[in-house]
């Protein structure tokens, strides 16, 4: 068998199409002759309708056309009865498809022929190579020929029929896969984010997030329509688009609290917890040194300058206070304060998450493959 070229490979439809050459040989005893009697003819070439040959039968077709040999071709006859058949032809035929790791999936399809109506005994199937000849294979666009197998197996159920199985393993090319889809799922994982960024003020807050939502369903709908509906196994990018839209969802609720926090009165008091939680994340506008109670926001460093003071705020420093409600650093947290220190902190937290859910999935797909 040689491989002319794969046409197509359906992965929603299971179907895989390409072109071969096959080259058939058997021996009929009733075909010899003594090539000296008849003037040195040592071959001929005759139609198929002239003599017996084995009607091989794609017993795995994806359309109507399933008989290989054709009455109309011809043969040729050699003097001592051995007979070459040579025939081209579309093959059509069904394929399991795995999409679990998409884009990073190797697909292995079997074709199998059977000569229909003839036991071993009669019609013993046998392969010249363990492998289909693809010398003149130019290659596919979409797909990686990795190998090729011939097997023979007797059917157990048919008699004592054999079957013949073709096997095409082939592993997808990811770079359209890459640019048209993992990455524009990074891009909208990491601008889901950006609403942290934008002014409460704004009013634009919901709509960004709601959009960018609604942009992740789309595309998930898009990814799943060029992909077999199959639940066994169910590709492991279904699992990322549905886990993006959880991570939008979150964002949206944090947004939601956020915003809500934003807009309360001053005059309510800001929790201690908060308080905190501000200072505390705050503490490197100040070098990284912790700032005094009842200080205005200054250190203890900068407090010692004074000389007429220096030692009464060397006993005060002494005495650790750690009471933010009632110090003056506590009582210029606001709730404003408190929201955009969120922002940031939500901004950083999501982004660090994005890329690490992709990372995640990236090498899930690549160690399954």
């Amino acid at each position: 068998m040689y491989l002319k070229s794969i046409m197509e490979f359906d992965e929603r439809q299971g179907t895989l199409s390409y072109t071969v050459g096959f080259e058939i040989t058997w021996k009929d005893y009733r075909l010899m002759w003594n090539s000296y009697l008849y003037g040195g003819v040592w071959y001929l070439n005759v139609p198929l309708t002239m003599i017996w040959f084995p009607e091989l039968l794609l017993s795995s077709p994806a359309t109507s056309r399933s008989y290989i040999t054709q009455s109309w071709s011809k043969a040729r006859i050699y003097y001592d009865g051995f007979v070459l058949y040579v025939e081209g032809a579309l093959i059509e035929s069904t394929c399991e498809v795995n999409v679990k790791y998409y884009p990073f999936d190797v697909q292995s399809c079997n074709t199998s022929f059977i000569s229909l109506g003839y036991t071993y005994k009669d019609v013993n199937l046998m392969w010249v190579k363990e492998s289909i000849d693809i010398t003149l294979y130019p290659g596919n666009s979409m797909w990686d020929l990795e190998s090729t197998s011939v097997s023979v197996q007797t059917v157990a159920t048919g008699g004592g029929q054999q079957e013949m199985f073709v096997t095409f393993n082939l592993r997808r090319k990811p770079g359209y896969a890459i640019v048209n889809v993992l990455l524009p799922i990074l891009f909208l994982g990491i601008l889901n984010a950006f609403v942290f960024l934008l002014i409460p003020e704004s009013g634009e807050r919901i709509g960004y997030c709601i959009t960018t939502l609604l942009a992740i369903a789309v595309y998930m709908t898009i990814i799943m329509s060029s992909l077999p509906q199959s639940s066994d196994p169910t590709p492991l990018i279904n699992y990322k688009l549905l886990i993006d839209l959880v991570y939008s969802a979150l964002i949206i609720v944090a947004v939601i609290l956020n915003m809500r926090l934003n807009g309360k009165d001053d005059d309510v008091p800001v929790p201690k917890i908060l308080v905190s939680f501000y200072l505390a994340l705050m503490c490197r506008a100040c070098g990284g040194k912790p700032v005094r109670p009842a200080s205005n926001g200054f250190t203890a460093d900068q407090n010692a300058t004074s000389s007429n003071e220096s030692s009464s705020k060397l006993q005060e420093s002494d005495i650790p206070d750690y009471s933010p409600v009632n110090s003056v650093d506590a009582q210029k947290v606001t709730w404003k304060k408190i929201s955009s220190l969120l922002d940031i902190s939500f901004f950083v937290l999501f982004v660090f998450l994005s890329f690490l859910i992709f990372v995640v999935f990236i090498s899930i797909l690549k160690s399954g493959s």
